[in-house]
Order: structure tokens, then C-alpha cells, then sequence
């Protein structure tokens, strides 16, 4: 069976390109649109390896990144994005491996898209079903829940006000 790479970018043709490529590489590949597309597409189906465009509407390739790995560690994955290069990559970019758009050739993508197929996983430390956490938020009976599916923060108001 071939290893299964989803693809997230909201430009469509970047994406079509991209799954195209990994599909003419003999991977299969599925398409998602932002990072909570990335996620649900995720639940359905863990893939081997993501490929993630950072700047996206919605949910940005910095928080489904940050999300993945936190949920699942053993998933690898690249970052791409046309604002920024490796020298100057934020560092709260959480990825294996990152590809500045347009300043890289579809074989050394598929290089590296092999390389961290064949690397060794990394070991899940832990699995557990994700819990919603609620944490007070100062004196005015406010909560903050956490979001399972994408681990975003929200705030709601006590049963008292409502």
C-alpha cells in the first residue's frame, strides 16, 4: 500500500500541483483548504506524512502544525510558504523540514518527502482521548474551554449569566 500524504494549501492550483507531483511519485495524496479542513480530513484518515502551506485563512499552517504535532507526534511534516525562507523561518514553526514556494525543484520535495517516510517514527509517548479543558478566567464567573478537535482556546460564560 502506498503511504498517504495529505496536502494543505488554500491556493487550489498549489495543491492540485502538489498532490499531482505525489501522486506521479507513486504516493497518494489527498487535498485540504485550511488547517481545520487538515483536521477533520485527519480524523477520518491519519496520513503518513503533511505537507502544509503556513499563511492560510481560518486556521494557519502555524496553529494546524502546532496542533498535529501535539496530537499526533508520529506524524512528519513539511512547511511551505512564499513569505518566508529557511534563514528566516519563525521559530514557532513546528515542522521537519521547510521549502520556501518557488525556490524548489519537485525532486528535491519528493527527496525529502521520502527521506521522512523512511525515517524511524517518532514513539507516541502517550495516547489518550482528547478531554475539553476548562480553566477559570479571573473574577467574572468567565471559562475558558479548550477545543478537542483543533486545541483553540475559547471563552464562555458561567451558567449564572446565562
Amino acid at each position: 500500500m502506498a503511504n498517504y500524504v495529505l496536502v494543505v494549501d488554500d491556493e487550489s492550483i498549489v495543491g492540485n500541483a502538489l498532490a499531482e507531483v505525489l501522486q506521479t511519485s507513486g504516493y497518494e495524496s489527498a487535498e485540504a483548504e485550511d488547517g481545520f479542513e487538515a483536521l477533520l480530513s485527519i480524523d477520518e484518515r491519519q496520513p503518513d506524512l503533511l505537507i502544509s502551506d503556513l499563511r492560510m485563512p481560518r486556521m494557519s499552517g502555524f496553529e494546524l502544525l502546532s496542533v498535529v504535532r501535539r496530537r499526533f507526534p508520529e506524524i512528519p511534516m513539511i512547511a511551505t510558504s512564499g513569505d518566508y525562507g529557511p534563514l528566516v523561518l519563525p521559530p514557532c514553526v513546528v515542522c521537519d523540514a521547510f521549502f520556501k514556494k518557488g525556490s524548489y525543484q519537485p525532486p528535491e520535495l519528493m527527496a525529502k518527502v521520502t527521506d521522512l517516510l523512511n525515517e524511524a517514527h517518532r514513539p507516541v509517548l502517550w495516547k489518550s482521548a482528547p478531554v475539553s479543558v476548562w480553566l477559570p478566567r479571573g473574577r467574572d464567573d468567565h471559562y475558558i474551554v479548550t477545543c478537542t478537535n483543533c486545541l483553540r482556546s475559547f471563552p464562555v460564560r458561567s451558567v449564572k449569566e446565562q
